[in-house]
């Protein structure tokens, strides 16, 4: 029971201190200038998607011992509701949205394209588990796992995309412009309150995945938790904007790093609350 406490503590404390670093960053501070060529979007657009499809691969492999005694179809769901609160997709992206402005019949139609998109990743992930690739065919077997996968991702966002779109032109739209920084406690305060979503989702990930993560220290557990969750949440998109950003180099990676040192925060503190509250008793 005690356990349980620290537990809820920890993942507070975690969500506070994680998305604390993007915030403060977004709040006072300016963007330095960025021109990505448009021609480099799709490119930029598919590798995102990739890395988003080999770090669920990752986690499932990872925490396969967890999986196999479910059944097929609830396995692909509960794996779905993981991916997307990790990724801030299953209730938290879409309530922002509704509060910077975005009505919500109509964020509510966007996010199916969202779920849709990640149930199919979840099925061909579970699908694919259920066969044991032979040893020196097991890499490339994974890699051919991952572009199949992401194509069928990418083509499922937009399939749905597209059906959605003559219902979206009947809904009123959303606003031109976002709300101005900084923000103020009508944003921040759910902002802060709805980031408890992709704690708890990490601490979940982490319970599943330690025992077969390639290191014994938390700390490198918890680097290793944080790279999963960058390459899940687009934040590689981050390496690109300093890359195509101009002026100060360190203050272009201090400034658009901000996802960066907020997603290895969020491996990092998941990682040594696992660590130090087991060495209460």
């Amino acid at each position: 029971m005690q356990r349980n406490y620290l537990y809820a503590v920890a993942i507070i404390f975690t969500a506070l201190i994680s998305v604390s670093t993007h915030v403060f960053i977004l709040q006072y501070f300016s963007a330095p200038d960025l021109k990505i060529d448009p021609l480099f979007n799709q490119i930029i657009y598919f590798v995102i998607k990739f890395c988003t499809v080999m770090a669920s691969v990752m986690i499932y492999q990872l925490s396969k011992e967890h999986w196999t005694s479910i059944k097929f179809i609830p396995r692909a769901f509960l794996f779905t509701v993981l991916m997307l609160a990790l990724t801030e997709q299953l209730f938290r992206g879409a309530i922002m949205q509704i509060i910077v402005g975005t009505p919500w019949q109509y964020q509510a139609w966007l996010a199916v394209p969202t779920y849709l998109a990640y149930l199919s990743l979840s099925l061909v992930i579970c699908f694919w588990a259920q066969f044991k690739p032979r040893k020196k065919f097991g890499f490339l077997s994974y890699i051919l796992l991952t572009f199949i996968a992401t194509a069928i991702f990418i083509l499922i966002s937009k399939i749905t995309h597209g059906a959605i779109a003559p219902i979206l032109e009947h809904l009123p739209n959303p606003p031109s412009s976002g709300p101005e920084l900084p923000y103020g406690s009508k944003i921040l305060i759910p902002a802060y309150m709805t980031y408890l979503e992709p704690a708890i989702a990490s601490f979940v990930v982490f319970y599943l995945i330690e025992k077969n993560l390639p290191a014994y220290n938390a700390a490198i557990k918890g680097l290793f938790l944080g790279v999963i969750i960058i390459l899940l949440h687009a934040g590689i998109y981050s390496l690109f904007q300093i890359a195509c950003s101009t002026g100060n180099i360190f203050y272009r990676v201090f400034y658009y790093g901000q996802f960066l040192w907020e997603y290895l925060a969020l491996g990092f503190f998941t990682a040594y609350s696992f660590a130090m509250i087991r060495m209460t008793r």
